[in-house]
């Protein structure tokens, strides 16, 4: 249910929080399903802020902990190795603390359109790619990990035995690492395809794995599609590849249908608007 009109006793404490509060962090524990009240919609917001919920799934009932906010809890829960029981309890507050500290800071505007620059990376060598072969640099896949555990995903990626890797991937909060040098061939499109001709898609393409389970319904957060823009602005720039060349895992991927990535609620209008 939704909380309408000032005369609401939950609404009029929102409204208080909203304006004393310009920053996320964790609510006091001890917070459950039918509570209500300012503790709850902090709770909300930091969810929306790391990527478990929404915006619009938290504005359906702002303060009020319902079906949507007890099932974010549980996403976290599950990816932080928590009891996944939508309790927020002091075991939850203290991962949510952590992941909150380590987005540094505000979150930076989209870059406007224009000129790029690279942005900063994490170096996190992964021994899983080999050389070009001289093919020139002119398209870029996305692809999301398959999961939230960016740390485990980069630690996928970085093991030998996984065969796989890509040139970047953007954890949760935003942070780029970078895993195989540009110059070099990373493993991450199998057998491809560009615009309907066969081609070896990982000999020309740069490869970019974006944190999330694929699922559809958990977000891809603020911090990543910043980062992201950025990125793919520079990448574009940088080797001037084609706008139709930027493309997911499932526009090359053969056959049709092999892969589905990135998940359907990818925003692709949001990031072609900003390095348009």
């Amino acid at each position: 249910m939704q909380v309408r009109g000032s005369s609401s006793p939950v609404a009029a404490r929102l409204t208080t929080t909203a304006a004393s509060a310009t920053q996320v962090s964790a609510p006091p524990a001890g917070l459950k399903k039918g509570d209500q009240g300012a503790n709850v919609k902090q709770l909300q917001d930091a969810l929306v802020k790391l990527g478990y919920m929404t915006k619009e799934q938290a504005a359906t009932g702002p303060g009020i902990f319902g079906n949507l906010t007890e099932a974010a809890l549980k996403k976290f829960q599950t990816a932080k190795k928590l009891t996944a029981d939508g309790v927020y309890g002091p075991k939850t507050q203290a991962a949510l603390k952590s992941a909150l500290g380590s987005v540094s800071g505000p979150t930076k505007p989209d870059p406007k359109p224009g000129v790029f620059t690279k942005p900063p990376v994490i170096s996190a060598p992964s021994p899983n790619s080999n050389e070009r072969g001289g093919t020139d640099i002119d398209t870029i896949v996305l692809h999301h990990t398959g999961s939230n555990d960016g740390k485990g995903d980069l630690a996928w990626m970085r093991n030998p035995q996984s065969q796989v890797s890509a040139h970047y991937m953007l954890d949760r909060d935003g942070k780029i690492y970078q895993l195989v040098g540009d110059e070099k061939r990373a493993w991450h499109a199998g057998k491809g395809e560009l615009h309907g001709v066969p081609t070896d898609v990982n000999g020309r393409s740069i490869g970019i794995e974006i944190v999330n389970d694929g699922s559809g319904k958990t977000a891809f957060t603020d911090a990543q599609y910043k980062a992201l823009t950025q990125l793919v602005g520079y990448l574009k720039q940088e080797y001037k590849v084609p706008a139709n060349n930027i493309v997911g895992h499932k526009d090359v991927a053969v056959p049709k249908g092999r892969k589905s990535d990135p998940a359907a609620n990818f925003d692709w209008n949001r990031l072609r608007k900003g390095i348009s």
